[in-house]
C-alpha cells in the first residue's frame, strides 16, 4: 500500500486516536508498553522509566555501531504516549519534543516530565507532522508506534520523519512486515476488514483494548523513505518468534 493519505482515509486514523484517548485516561502506562500481568495501573512509575532509559541507551549505541556521527542537539518521540523514551531522550539530547495523536496521554506526560522546558510534548491528530518545519531535528524515534496505524499512514509519517531531519540526521523506527497489499484490490479490502474491523471487534469480545496491528511490506517503507530523500542503512530483525516479522529501520537524510 503505497498511495499518501486522503480525507477519506482520516476515519481510520480517527479509530486509533479513540483508542489511545481512552487509554491514556484509563491505563495510560500499560498502554504505553503493555504487559500483561501490569495492566490496570499495575506498573510502576520507576521501572517504567528506567526501561526507556535502557532502550534509549541501547538505540543510541546501534546507531554509533553504524558508525553514523549523531548530533545530539535536537530530538523528536514519534507516539511518545507518556514520555517513556522521551524522558530517556533528554539524557542525550539539548531538546526533546514528544508528538502523540491522543490529548489525553500528552496531558499525562507532562504530569512525569523531569526535564522542564528542555522536553515538551504536543498533541497532533493531524496525518502528517505539519507542525513542525522542515529539517528542524537530528534525531527521529519510534517504536512500537506504527504498527498501529493504518499502513497509508505509516508510509505518510514515515515521509514526515526524513522531511523534519536536518541533513545528516538519523531517524530508527520500527513496524511490521508483510506482503505488498496493492491499494484497490480485493486484498486490499480483506486487509482492511481484517486489520481495522475483525481485528478491533475480537479485541473488545476478549475484553482487551480495541487497538489495531498493521504491517507494512519492507519494498513499501524503502519506497517511502527514497521518494523523501532518505537512505536505509540498516534493517535489522526485531522479532519474537518468526522471523522478519517486526523490523527496525535506520535511516539516514
Amino acid at each position: 500500500m503505497s498511495k499518501s493519505p486522503t480525507p477519506a482515509d482520516d476515519a481510520g486514523l480517527r479509530s486509533v486516536r479513540a483508542v489511545y484517548e481512552k487509554l491514556g485516561r484509563d491505563d495510560p502506562l500499560y498502554a504505553a508498553l503493555s504487559r500483561n500481568a501490569l495492566r490496570g495501573n499495575r506498573w510502576d512509575p520507576e521501572a517504567f522509566f528506567e526501561n526507556g532509559r535502557q532502550e534509549i541507551r541501547g538505540v543510541v549505541a546501534y546507531v554509533a555501531e553504524r558508525g553514523l556521527r549523531l548530533r545530539h542537539d535536537r530530538a523528536l518521540d514519534f507516539g511518545c504516549a507518556v514520555g517513556r523514551l522521551t524522558q530517556a531522550l533528554a539524557n542525550h539530547f539539548r531538546e526533546v519534543v514528544g508528538v502523540d495523536i491522543a490529548v489525553s496521554m500528552v496531558e499525562r506526560a507532562r504530569g512525569f516530565n523531569l526535564h522542564g522546558d528542555r522536553v515538551t510534548y504536543v498533541a497532533n491528530p493531524a496525518p502528517d507532522l505539519g507542525l513542525f518545519e522542515a529539517e528542524s531535528f537530528d534525531f527521529v524515534y519510534s517504536n512500537k508506534v506504527l504498527q498501529h496505524i493504518p499502513p497509508q499512514h505509516q508510509l505518510h509519517y514515515m515521509r514526515e520523519f526524513v522531511r523534519v531531519l536536518r541533513p545528516g540526521g538519523v531517524a530508527v523506527f520500527q513496524t511490521r512486515n508483510g506482503p505488498l497489499v496493492r491499494p484497490r484490490t480485493l486484498r486490499a479490502l480483506l486487509y482492511t476488514l481484517n486489520r481495522r474491523h475483525f481485528r478491533r471487534f475480537a479485541q473488545r469480545v476478549r475484553g482487551r483494548p480495541a487497538y489495531e496491528m498493521h504491517f507494512v511490506a519492507r519494498t513499501s517503507v524503502a519506497a517511502a523513505v527514497a521518494s523523501a530523500g532518505g537512505r536505509i542503512v540498516d534493517i535489522t530483525d526485531m522479532s519474537r518468534g518468526k522471523p522478519d516479522k517486526s523490523l527496525r529501520y535506520c535511516v539516514v537524510r
